[in-house]
């Protein structure tokens, strides 16, 4: 099994929520945490990664947790994402309702929608579930395409054809990024619903390549239907394909899919680190370190700080690159 490189420590930025927005909710501190159980939001449909990210995990999170209660998972699909990110920011700042965050994803629906609904700046930042996901462009085992030359080389010819997810989807987000850096013209295959969707496209031939998240794209290797050709990090966990480095576009291991873990605007401190510490236990449990392995997954805890940071990077490389997003 390939191992990952690590990336370098994030440097801390920004502040949790407000301190006056916490003064506000003081009072809804409980006086023993946890009395009940907790809700752990997932704004999208049971079944995709975040869902199984929270499903196994969150039991394990349960023995960390001063006092026994569980942690009941709530799917809140509908509106992209936007809908469950909403519930969570109108939800009570006692620490019963947790959720789970697509970033960059949110900046994109932000972004498309409008919304207001809620200000990412303002939640509780309680940790998150791993490591960034970095991105690989593979080709299917049938594929004449055999490496990132051939794909240069069709790239000269005509458009190269990518299967992907709608513009709300970070794999939109590594394909359009990944595709200019690299100078490949591209022709968009959308409307697939998820990963494993757009990724058996590229196998059957709907389209030449596709973009997807490194351990979803080993799934797939391991079975041997697909053939990775280039590696967004900046040193290639798969031996022999040319990543970041070799390629010389740094900002290709930029690109990630970040699982940031929330509480309401106003949480109380001690909540927080409550949750915190809970999390950051999990990630660090036997159990979900084998399965962390065994699926090509880093889960190395962040604290509220780091995870403020990540949100803070990821914010500012996506404003630089809105307009190339923006492009149909």
């Amino acid at each position: 099994m390939p191992k990952f490189s690590r990336r370098e420590m994030l440097k801390t930025a920004g502040a949790a929520a407000p301190a006056l927005l916490a003064a506000r909710y003081a009072s809804a501190a409980p006086a023993v945490f946890p009395a009940k159980n907790i809700q752990f939001v997932i704004p999208y449909a049971p079944g995709g990664g975040f869902d199984v990210y929270v499903r196994f995990i969150t039991p394990v999170m349960e023995k960390y947790l001063p006092r026994k209660v569980s942690i009941v998972p709530i799917n809140v699909a509908s509106g992209a994402g936007s809908r469950g990110v909403a519930q969570l920011y109108r939800a009570r700042p006692d620490g019963y309702t947790i959720g789970i965050l697509n970033v960059p994803g949110m900046f994109i629906l932000q972004e498309q929608q409008g919304t207001r609904a809620y200000d990412l700046n303002k939640f509780t930042w309680v940790g998150a579930m791993g490591e960034g996901e970095r991105y690989l462009i593979s080709v299917s085992s049938k594929s004449p395409i055999k490496n990132f030359a051939d794909l240069k080389a069709l790239s000269a010819q005509r458009p190269v054809k990518l299967s992907v997810t709608g513009p709300e989807g970070t794999a939109y987000v590594a394909t359009m990024i990944g595709t200019q850096l690299l100078g490949i013209r591209k022709q968009l295959i959308t409307g697939y619903k998820g990963s494993a969707d757009y990724v058996v496209a590229a196998i059957r031939g709907d389209s030449d390549a596709v973009i997807a998240a490194l351990p979803t794209t080993m799934r797939y290797v391991r079975g041997g239907s697909i053939r990775p050709i280039v590696s967004f990090e900046t040193h290639s966990s798969i031996p022999g394909i040319p990543d970041a480095t070799t390629l010389a576009q740094p900002e290709l291991d930029r690109i990630s899919v970040e699982r940031l873990v929330a509480a309401p605007p106003g949480t109380p401190p001690d909540v927080q680190n409550i949750l915190s510490a809970a999390l950051a236990k999990a990630l660090a449990d036997p159990v979900v370190v084998k399965w962390s392995k065994d699926n090509d997954l880093i889960m190395l805890p962040k604290t509220p700080t780091q995870a403020v940071a990540i949100l803070n990077e990821q914010r500012a490389f996506f404003e630089k690159w809105k307009t190339t997003l923006s492009a149909s």
